[in-house]
């Protein structure tokens, strides 16, 4: 009994040790930003580091998206390597880090789900000064859901106290406003106008609502646009943001798509959307659209979803299918009216038999937009076009472009 005694002892004086020295890493670091929301966490990270960077600051940033990186003052990154399962106490680690490097600003996405995670990640690890929800989806329903105000008000949870929030969307903003007041908070959304001409700027494909959130905390810093858009243009992509490659052949083209880790119909749809106004700018409107559907076998509960986007969004003359439960899937599809004669499933796929089989069908050229999950095959095929093939932001300042497809 004794011996409990001060095991138990032990480990409280430990616990508060270490609650003391991490109380004391956060006041060395006077700016820090939690980045939340359902998508866009990793990108919006990097382009607020990145303007940070630009602008002066001795900045850290943390992302936790498809492949978790620490990015350094510098702007070089570091693979962040787990031995278990993830775990929001790795953000303490972050912060220790950061303090340890001498940074004077914090940029970290936030990784809790669970809104006793997500109210723990704030009000006890990171305690921000700016806090930024970039936008409500339908994701992770099963821990934040069931509905979309459901997941809002899972967020709200890590609203900073008497800080300052950024909002990036309006849809939800009364419910992030009077959650923010609550505990002294103010509200901004994210309403910086920006043009077409400006998002051209960017070397890979962006989404306005994430310069939006980052524009929003540059202003609040008062931060000199031109240099916030210097400082985010040289922000190097997440592994999992969208991309877009061109893969060249005798003479014929693939464009790939790369909308894997969008994860719900909504941005899936949205970079469909990105891709149809480039494709019509860069004169490539009329090339048949290959699909390639990837899903993890323990995700069975998105393929209606994943199944609709093939029947009624995309202009689809093929469908690959990747990943588990293809005959689950093919039920799906058939049940949305899709022609099962147009559905491939490979059953031990590999990005060089694709792209062989694709260029085999369609010499003229085609785009290949892969969407559903990033895991397994879906990175494989990502690090193919990466490597093998040519980004569009490279290829639209080619005089190649157009020629052949």
């Amino acid at each position: 009994m004794g011996i409990v005694l001060v095991l138990t002892l032990a480990l409280l004086i430990l616990g508060l040790r270490e609650n003391i020295l991490h109380r004391r890493r956060l006041k060395k670091i006077p700016l820090r930003i939690h980045v939340n929301g359902t998508r866009g966490k990793s990108t919006t990270t990097r382009l607020i580091a990145g303007m940070l960077r630009q602008a002066g600051y001795r900045v850290v940033a943390k992302t936790t998206g498809t492949a978790p990186r620490l990015i350094l003052e510098d702007g070089t990154e570091e693979e962040i390597k787990r031995g278990r399962q993830a775990s929001i106490t790795e953000q303490v680690r972050i912060v220790a880090r950061a303090a340890g490097r001498g940074a004077d600003a914090l940029v970290i996405e936030c990784m809790a789900l669970a809104p006793e995670m997500q109210w723990v990640a704030e009000k006890r690890i990171i305690k921000s000064s700016i806090g930024v929800i970039t936008n409500v989806r339908e994701d992770h329903l099963d821990v934040m859901g069931p509905a979309r105000r459901d997941v809002a008000a899972t967020l709200a949870f890590a609203i900073p106290r008497q800080g300052r929030l950024v909002v990036g969307e309006e849809e939800f903003l009364p419910l992030f406003q009077k959650a923010a007041e609550s505990i002294g908070t103010t509200t901004y959304l994210a309403d910086c106008p920006i043009t077409a001409e400006e998002m051209s700027r960017f070397p890979y494909l962006m989404f306005k609502e994430n310069v939006a959130c980052a524009l929003k905390v540059g202003e609040l810093l008062g931060i000199a646009p031109n240099t916030a858009w210097q400082g985010m243009i040289k922000a190097a992509p997440d592994l999992g943001s969208t991309q877009i490659c061109r893969l060249e052949r005798a003479q014929s083209s693939i464009y790939f798509v790369n909308a894997l880790a969008a994860n719900d119909l909504v941005s899936t749809v949205l970079v469909w959307e990105r891709w149809q106004s480039l494709a019509v700018e860069l004169g490539l409107g009329d090339l048949p659209v290959i699909g390639l559907l990837h899903n993890r076998a323990d995700r069975s509960f998105r393929l209606p979803e994943l199944a609709e986007m093939a029947c009624t969004k995309l202009p689809l003359e093929h469908l690959y299918l990747t990943g588990g439960l293809a005959p689950v899937t093919k039920r799906c599809l058939k049940k949305g009216g899709f022609d099962l004669k147009a559905v491939t499933a490979l059953r031990k796929p590999s990005p060089q038999l694709l792209i062989a089989d694709i260029f085999k069908k369609y010499n003229g050229g085609a785009v290949l937009f892969a969407y559903g999950n990033t895991q397994g095959f879906g990175q494989q095929l990502a690090d193919f076009f990466t490597e093998s093939g040519v980004q569009l932001a490279d290829d639209r300042t080619s005089d190649r472009v157009g020629l052949g497809h």
